[in-house]
């Protein structure tokens, strides 16, 4: 399914640019109720990757990430992960907690508190069920999803995770890029759905690419 990206005609961009902003909006709604501030959003991107290509896409299997790994389940399954860079995790946390001095270098990354993960959960769960509520709208089709589970770990140990716990899974991913911001922070998220391989063939039939 490697060719799917390579294929995609304008129309087929257009649905999957929609649902981007679609998702990217009731997100910006959503962070916005939890932070106490406007959130506004940029057009967002988004792409169909190869799961092998999906590593260097998000700059190199080494990189150290925070990553929300959310399992879906019903009409179809996959996993959905929130992937920040650490930078951009500490600029959340310190809109919603204040400053993140305990937390400066990646030789503290473990320093996280309790209240910190509770908030980039909480992200990750605002920003799931943001984008799984219009893929449902353009779909049809009705998922569950789990409690986040946060991880921080390199790119290439995510990656790995989410296809050993999805089980065999497709050989590509959905890759939304989205930039949140208000009048002082920019926040850059990357969010991927990765479908198992009996649930590739139902997004793609029900989004009109097949």
């Amino acid at each position: 399914m490697s060719s799917i990206s390579e294929n995609l005609d304008s129309i087929h961009k257009d649905v999957l640019k929609e649902i981007a902003n679609i998702g990217s909006g009731h997100a910006a709604t959503a962070l916005s109720r939890m932070l106490g501030c406007p959130i506004e959003q940029s057009v967002p991107n988004v792409m169909v990757v190869p799961l092998n290509e999906m590593a260097t896409v998000l700059g190199g299997a080494e990189k150290v990430v925070v990553a929300g790994m959310i399992r879906l389940s019903g009409d179809f399954s996959g996993y959905l992960i929130m992937v920040l860079d650490f930078d951009q995790a500490k600029k959340i946390i310190s809109m919603v907690c204040g400053e993140t001095e305990n937390i400066d270098s990646q030789l503290e990354l473990y320093r996280f508190s309790a209240l910190d993960k509770s908030v980039l959960a909480e992200t990750a769960n605002i920003l799931g069920g943001s984008y799984m509520s219009a893929i449902a709208e353009f779909t049809g089709l009705e998922v569950t999803s789990s409690v986040p589970y946060l991880c921080i770990d390199m790119v290439g140990a995510v990656m790995s995770v989410a296809v050993a716990e999805a089980g065999k899974t497709g050989d590509f991913a959905f890759l939304f890029q989205s930039e949140l911001f208000n009048k002082s922070e920019r926040i850059i998220g990357n969010l991927l759905l990765i479908p198992e391989e009996k649930s590739c063939d139902i997004i793609l039939k029900t989004l009109g690419f097949v």
